[in-house]
């Protein structure tokens, strides 16, 4: 069982079951990214669902060096260090050309960063392909979702926070400087 140093703000179990409902099971050929995925709770989460691929891919963003360390003691603890890869990196200088679905528990700001990013809008993914991207408690401006619930947090009796599913094109990556 994951055992937190500190608490952060953590993407709430709710969520996660509704981000499960959305893109799961994962298949072999996926490359599934949590971005600020902190202890790595949502990866150990994805990784461990019945139904999906041993050979799918995960792999977490965590700018912040202790929660990295943090989230990489828990996939070790869990035996996953061989389907799980933890980055300590900034998720705007990460490149995603293999991701084939995205979470992301980030404010609107964020959002506005990384959607060029993911997209292919700043020439880091190759594209032409389908991309499924889950948001918590944002949208993503100026895209339509397929799908969407609300949740109720376990800490927050009577709140409702949104869990959106956007499945969208990844642009060509350009081949021109």
């Amino acid at each position: 069982m994951l055992a937190p140093r500190k608490k952060l703000w953590s993407t709430p179990e709710r969520a996660v079951t509704a981000a499960i409902d959305f893109v799961a099971p994962f298949k072999e050929e996926d490359v599934v990214y949590d971005v600020g995925c902190g202890d790595g709770r949502v990866l150990i989460k994805f990784a461990m669902l019945e139904g999906t691929s041993t050979r799918t891919k995960f792999v977490g963003v965590e700018i912040d060096e202790d929660r990295a360390n943090e989230a990489r003691e828990n996939v070790e603890r869990e035996g996953l260090s061989q389907r799980i890869v933890i980055l300590c990196e900034n998720a705007l200088m990460v490149d995603y050309s293999d991701a084939t679905v995205v979470f992301l528990y980030l404010i609107p700001r964020g959002l506005r960063l990384i959607k060029p990013i993911l997209l292919g809008e700043e020439g880091k993914r190759g594209g032409g392909r389908r991309i499924k991207i889950v948001t918590y408690m944002s949208e993503f401006e100026g895209e339509t979702f397929v799908r969407k619930v609300n949740v109720e947090p376990e800490h927050q009796k009577g709140a409702g926070w949104p869990v959106h599913l956007y499945e969208l094109e990844a642009q060509e990556a350009s081949l021109t400087g």
